[in-house]
């Protein structure tokens, strides 16, 4: 009988002799079943792999080895849940954190994108546009000027003249828009 054919005919007797102990051993630890189920499987891998060291145990030593692996493996699987559940609860406090924060973001920018919208009605259509390209899609003058075929100059002047307007439309004061403008010069 060759090697290979007596290790598979050990594994298999250990298998019929410890699969129920070694599942119960893994779900009092896990109570998952599927996770016990693996450790079962993990058990009788690491058997498979140490399989000339057993035979030099008696009964009463395999039963203690074969349960000490069992347990062991069971362990190692609670505790890697443990990482895997703390992981989790850090990247679901983390992504409500920052789902509200760009909420908030998106608000604000709607708000302000709204605000600016009633604005503009009280500047012509060409300041209105060198004005929406400038705020909204943060285009540079040159890009703005080519757009719009007109010279950079022109741009610059429409923008600031837009910006003036819609300052003296907020009442001068220094609120977030006003700074917000201010901040694309």
């Amino acid at each position: 009988m060759s090697e290979t054919k007596k290790d598979y005919e050990k594994i298999e007797e250990l298998y019929e002799l410890y699969e129920q102990k070694i599942y119960y051993v893994a779900f009092t630890i896990l109570n998952n079943i599927q996770q016990a189920e693996d450790a079962v499987q993990e058990t009788f891998i690491a058997l498979y792999e140490n399989l000339e060291t057993l035979h030099g145990f008696d009964t009463e030593q395999l039963n203690r080895y074969i349960l000490r692996i069992a347990k062991n493996k069971a362990i190692d699987s609670y505790r890697k849940n443990k990482r895997h559940v703390t992981f989790l609860e850090d990247y679901r406090k983390e992504a409500q954190e920052l789902s509200d924060e760009n909420i908030e973001k998106w608000e604000q920018r709607q708000i302000s994108e709204i605000q600016i919208d009633s604005l503009l009605i009280v500047l012509n259509d060409s300041y209105r546009q060198v004005f929406k390209y400038k705020i909204f899609y943060n285009l540079s003058y040159l890009e703005i000027s080519k757009r719009l075929g007109i010279t950079e100059a022109t741009v610059r002047k429409q923008f600031e003249r837009a910006r003036k307007r819609v300052q003296t439309v907020l009442g001068g004061r220094q609120n977030d828009e006003s700074k917000r403008l201010q901040k694309h010069v």
